[in-house]
C-alpha cells in the first residue's frame, strides 16, 4: 500500500513538471518572434519562440501555420534571456530594404520590434548575430 502511495505521489510530480503545451490559438502573453520578408513575391516567413520550447512557423505566401522542432527549455530560456539584454523596447530601428529581417519581443499588451536590410542603416552587430543564432537554433 506504502509502495503504491509512492508510485502515485511521484507519478503526479513527474506529470506536473511538464510545461504547458501551447497552439497557436492559445499562445502565451511572452514570445520571441523573428523573421524575414521582402523580395519579389513580398513574402514573409516568421518563427514564434515560446518560453518553454516551442517553435511555431508562418509563411505569408502559402498560408502555412504549423508547429515546428522545438527547442529545448534550456535552449530556449538563454535566448529569451539574449533578447532581454537587447533591450529592443529601448531600440527604434526601423529600415527594412528589398529583403529585410526582424527580430521582434512580446510582452502581453507590448511589442518591440527592429527591423533592417537597408543598406543605408546598420543595425548592431549584436542583434545580426542574435538573428543568426535563432535561425541556427531552428534548423
Amino acid at each position: 500500500m506504502r509502495l503504491i502511495f509512492l508510485f502515485s505521489l511521484f507519478s503526479i510530480m513527474l506529470l506536473s513538471c511538464k510545461s504547458q503545451q501551447y497552439t497557436l490559438d492559445t499562445l502565451p502573453g511572452k514570445q520571441l518572434i523573428f523573421g524575414r520578408g521582402g523580395g519579389i513575391s513580398g513574402e514573409v516567413t516568421t518563427y514564434t519562440l515560446l518560453e518553454n520550447g516551442q517553435v511555431f512557423y508562418n509563411n505569408s505566401l502559402t498560408k502555412e501555420n504549423s508547429e515546428i522542432k522545438s527547442l529545448s527549455k534550456k535552449e530556449a530560456t538563454s535566448c529569451f534571456q539574449k533578447m532581454d539584454s537587447l533591450k529592443l523596447s529601448e531600440m527604434s530601428f526601423n529600415h527594412p530594404g528589398n529583403m529585410y529581417y526582424f527580430l521582434e519581443e512580446v510582452k502581453g499588451e507590448e511589442r518591440y520590434r527592429v527591423t533592417w536590410g537597408s543598406n543605408d542603416h546598420e543595425i548592431s552587430s549584436e542583434c545580426k548575430d542574435f538573428y543568426k543564432e535563432l535561425r541556427t537554433a531552428i534548423k
